[in-house]
């Protein structure tokens, strides 16, 4: 590998990405109601919403089934009768009824399309979330051969359903389909075959910029450009992207050390521990005391991923499946059956603590020692007004 070349690389890929966000400034893209909304990473209520909304050909964006067709080519779907897709059923959330214990029946099914000759398409919508057990065995039941199984996800690579949701199933029954390619390519049909200044096309157009901003994708004519530099320097681009996860993971890790030692270097009586590594989905950092011994209940920081529960936002909470609780401060509410309480870290600025943010890990990372201690003082600083509202609950 020739480090003038490794070089040049970074040079005009810096340039690359530095004309994308300067095209994003002038139209206004960063201005996106999703994320202004904070609904970037819902996969219910925003990502299948919003598929469902689209598919279903008698939704109120009258387009018919011409999104429908467009969405059935993108993916290879041929088992239907074109003069049927009228009257297709498109169904978000549909429920097979409680899970057994053994995983085996039950749940929900995230996108269900149903032909009126009886076929039909279970989709398995994942962003962030973990796979559950026997969960792509369980919507493979629906239907048996007649119902077509997709797994879909934001970028497809090393992006298969997990063996505990698998169980007896191969790759042969399912097909896995992606944001950055299937979806990005259909809303780009779909806003071809729409009236120019629509609401509907504005409304796809800005659910098409938040898939873009999620499978860090750029407009076709800079993603050529950066597609073409990367393959002729593959040698260079193969180490860059080798040791870009290693390079991430070591910054986030940097500060969850820092944060738990901080921690533990305060008078709270209570003691900080590493959770799950940093590069696991739910990677915290767990908080004990004597009191929260006897309560059974542990205080936990998660997620250092930049991914998990919250839609990759930092957030501290009691972790407690047992009881219920009543929160004691604006702002603070409950996250799940996990995390009866749980409150957002901030930044220094006040906004939400995402480390899935590159703009903040190069902060991190930029030798700037003020801004990471700034920056571990301030999640310190709320643990601490956490704790002591919330220790003697």
């Amino acid at each position: 590998m020739e480090i003038e070349k490794l070089n040049t690389l970074l040079d005009e890929s810096g340039n690359i990405v530095e004309r994308h966000y300067i095209s994003v400034r002038e139209k206004g893209e960063d201005f996106n109601l999703f994320s202004i909304l904070g609904m970037e990473t819902n996969e219910t209520k925003t990502h299948s919403a919003m598929l469902v909304s689209l598919l279903d050909p008698k939704g109120n964006h009258y387009y018919d089934e011409k999104f429908l067709s467009l969405f059935l080519q993108e993916i290879g779907y041929t088992s239907f009768v074109d003069s049927d897709l009228k009257n297709v059923k498109v169904k978000a959330e549909h429920h097979l009824g409680k899970i057994s214990d053994d995983f085996r029946s039950g749940g929900f099914i995230d996108i269900l399309i149903t032909f009126p000759s009886g076929k039909a398409i279970a989709i398995e919508n994942k962003i962030y979330a973990e796979d559950q057990p026997k969960q792509m065995y369980r919507y493979s039941l629906f239907k048996g051969n007649d119902c077509a199984l997709y797994y879909l996800n934001l970028f497809g690579e090393k992006g298969k359903p997990t063996k505990k949701s698998l169980h007896t199933l191969t790759d042969k029954d399912f097909e896995v389909i992606t944001y950055k390619n299937h979806i990005l390519n259909w809303l780009d049909a779909c806003l071809s075959v729409v009236k120019p200044d629509s609401i509907v096309k504005n409304a796809i157009k800005q659910y098409q910029i938040l898939i873009r901003d999620l499978t860090n994708s750029m407009e076709k004519d800079l993603e050529n450009n950066f597609i073409a530099l990367i393959q002729n320097n593959l040698e260079e681009a193969k180490y860059i992207h080798s040791h870009y996860q290693i390079a991430v993971d070591g910054i986030r890790e940097k500060l969850r050390k820092a944060v738990s030692e901080k921690i533990n270097s305060l008078q709270l009586n209570v003691k900080a521990r590493l959770g799950n590594d940093i590069n696991h989905n739910y990677s915290k950092i767990w908080i004990s005391s004597d009191i929260l011994d006897e309560k059974g209940i542990q205080i936990g920081i998660e997620s250092f991923s930049g991914k998990g529960n919250n839609k990759g936002r930092l957030f501290i909470g009691i972790f407690d499946r047992q009881k219920e609780y009543e929160s004691s401060r604006d702002g603070d509410y409950r996250l799940s059956n996990y995390w009866p309480i749980v409150s957002d870290i901030k930044t220094p600025e006040n906004n939400a603590l995402n480390l899935s943010s590159t703009s903040i890990l190069e902060k991190l990372n930029n030798n700037d020692e003020y801004y990471f201690e700034n920056m571990v003082a301030t999640i310190v600083n709320q643990t601490k007004s956490f704790i002591e509202t919330y220790s003697n609950i």
